[in-house]
């Protein structure tokens, strides 16, 4: 398998992070996390 390395913008990473935070508590920002893993491992 291909090692991909994914680099986010500043405010992507700032997304990201913030969706990491509220994915325990909101049942939307953790499915829209679990897309966004899914696709990167995949890749």
């Amino acid at each position: 398998m291909k090692n991909v390395r994914v680099i986010l913008s500043p405010d992507a990473e700032e997304v990201y992070k913030h969706l990491n935070e509220e994915a325990p508590k909101s049942k939307t920002e953790q499915t829209i996390l679990n897309a966004i893993n899914k696709k990167v491992e995949y890749n």
